[in-house]
């Protein structure tokens, strides 16, 4: 099978950090004393919580049921007694109803597991086996994916994102070379719920592992339509919309969706949680997780029961070995900072990353040079520095004019800048006030 070597346009190169998690074991982790499920995982109606303080829960139990059609299921990751119901701030910096837990240690199954032949499930058979399961997208937005795999539109090519282009973040390079196969079925079962008759793979280059164990299950399995792409190491390679540029070279117009351009991309870990829904009648309560960086003594990829906090996953990995400048779940470029130790992960939180003290430290923010580097890395072809300036100065009339809601918020602009202009932050402000206004 000959690999393709593709890419999308501008994008910046970042030293990656992968190192440090890429060749560790991989394990799982231990069931913690306590874990704090949210019932708003997804976006969306925050789920309706149907367990109460003193019950007692199983592992794979549904503890919130979806909430209309834009809301997911959430399952107990453990066994044991509901401690409390009580208001949390979430690892996206929203606050959500929660499930505390307080586990038993026996890890006892609440739901039935099944061997079952995925690959006989009919198209609406699929979608309502990722529907009960509660799958949402795993890289990092938490759609629905119900929701992605019943579009309006024709779909001719599903694309599964095993791209991972942030920064330090390898579960799914981890999760790639575990279980090739089930990233395969499970992109069959993508393709046959949207009757797609073609199915890529895209994996960038520095995962010659993974790309290699895809590859061999791919020839093993003969699955039709089916290929890998290889796609060379850039950021933000990852993001869906240069994914489809990169691979089919079809651009989606601004404001639609990659079903618009007949296009739907899914990630590895949203993938593999399909095919366990399908196979494995399992619904999605725990994941693979990245926990990295250079204040964390013994960097890993460890399998993940959902609600885990931080600080369980940390000690897990040997601790810390230096002052913490900053805590992010997701990558250096795109994450999330946390206030706390204690805050849970979810569905979608694909990383957690400690950096020390040095590398978190803010430099200097020196007058705009008009250099126009932030231009020639914008993946989206835009004009960072006028529509940094134009929220700046609260002028959203004017930002919008240079399409500030077509930015991806992946920070290359501000990478790259030589005055270390906060280019994103703007941008991120203009859009909130913007999407605040209604306009």
């Amino acid at each position: 099978m000959a690999l393709k070597n593709l890419t999308f346009k501008r994008g910046v190169h970042i030293p990656e950090y992968k190192e440090l998690s890429c060749d560790a074991a991989v394990f799982n982790a231990n069931t913690p004393k306590i874990v704090t499920i949210p019932l708003s995982m997804h976006i969306g109606a925050p789920a309706k919580c149907i367990v109460k303080k003193n019950d007692e829960v199983k592992v794979g139990q549904l503890i919130g049921e979806a909430n209309g059609n834009f809301s997911a299921n959430i399952y107990s990751s453990v066994s044991g007694v509901v401690k409390n119901i009580e208001t949390v701030q979430t690892i996206g910096s929203k606050t959500s109803e929660a499930v505390v837990i307080e586990t038993d240690g026996l890890n006892t199954i609440g739901y039935e597991p099944k061997d079952i032949d995925g690959s006989k499930l009919s198209p609406e058979e699929i979608v309502e086996k990722i529907k009960e399961a509660g799958i949402v997208g795993m890289g990092g937005a938490g759609f629905p994916t119900h929701i992605k795999y019943t579009p309006q539109k024709p779909v001719d090519t599903i694309i599964v994102n095993g791209a991972e282009c942030e920064p330090y973040v390898t579960s799914d390079d981890a999760l790639m070379k575990l279980k090739p196969e089930n990233i395969v079925k499970g992109l069959e079962l993508e393709m046959k719920a949207v009757g797609a008759k073609r199915g890529i793979i895209a994996i960038e280059d520095n995962k010659k592992e993974a790309t290699e164990k895809i590859k061999n299950a791919v020839e093993n399995l003969k699955i039709n339509g089916i290929e890998v792409y290889n796609l060379i190491t850039k950021y933000p390679q990852g993001d869906e919309k240069r994914l489809i540029d990169a691979c089919l070279n079809r651009e989606v117009p601004s404001g639609a969706l990659p079903a618009d351009v007949g296009a739907i991309v899914s990630n590895a870990s949203t993938t593999n949680a399909i095919f366990e829904a399908c196979y494995l009648n399992k619904p999605l309560y725990e994941r693979y997780i990245t926990v990295t960086g250079h204040a964390v003594k013994e960097p890993h990829n460890l399998l993940v029961p959902i609600g885990t906090h931080i600080i369980d996953l940390i000690n897990q990995c040997g601790g810390l070995n230096t002052e913490v400048g900053k805590v992010i779940s997701g990558g250096p470029m795109m994450g999330i900072a946390q206030q706390s130790f204690d805050t849970p992960v979810e569905k979608a939180t694909n990383s957690i990353l400690v950096m020390t003290e040095e590398e978190s430290r803010v430099e200097k923010i020196n007058p705009c040079i008009r250099c126009a580097r932030c231009v020639s890395v914008c993946p989206v072809g835009l004009l960072p520095l006028y529509i940094h300036k134009f929220s700046l100065q609260k002028d959203f009339d004017k930002a919008s004019s240079f399409n500030i809601m077509d930015c991806i918020e992946c920070g290359s602009c501000s990478f790259v800048c030589p005055s270390n202009r906060p280019l994103v932050e703007a941008i991120r402000f203009g859009k909130r006030e913007i999407k605040a206004s209604g306009k």
